[in-house]
């Protein structure tokens, strides 16, 4: 069912992790493993869908951000199932879809494409796995690099 998108792996970059913290007014130390998940802020999701639309950010600093989007829209299913009913997450899963190309790894990853039990994934991943459907057959046969 779901091809293996590993050979897209992709890692934040130091500069996108300093730029973003500068731009966010975010912890950034050196013993920070995963910065990008650390940070997220389901409080903050609107300012951070704003920044990442608004046509400023590189595309490590997309990149970085959707992961921290990801994962604040995560936490904020988690806190409130209300959420997933929400402008804010349709509004991140259309900038996942629209930036495909930076993101398919990403997509991947938060589709828990290792289980087919929607109670051992993230909360998030149902509304993530109709995109990677929709897009991994594309990825998969080109083997782009990142």
């Amino acid at each position: 069912m779901f091809a293996d998108l590993d050979h897209l792996y992709r890692f934040p970059t130091r500069a996108a992790i300093d730029a973003l913290a500068l731009r966010f007014n975010l912890p950034n130390t050196k013993n920070m493993q995963d910065w990008e998940y650390e940070v997220a802020d389901a409080d903050r999701i609107a300012e951070f869908l704003a920044a990442y639309d608004n046509g400023e950010l590189s595309e490590d600093e997309k990149f970085t951000l959707m992961a921290t989007l990801l994962q604040s829209s995560c936490d904020a299913i988690d806190e409130d199932e209300k959420f997933m009913c929400s402008e804010n997450l349709k509004q991140c899963l259309d900038l996942l879809e629209r930036d495909i190309h930076i993101h398919i790894h990403l997509a991947w990853y938060w589709s828990s494409t290792d289980t087919n039990d929607m109670s051992d994934a993230w909360s998030i991943t149902p509304f993530i796995r109709p995109i990677l459907l929709r897009h991994q057959g594309t990825f998969a046969r080109l083997g782009l690099p990142v």
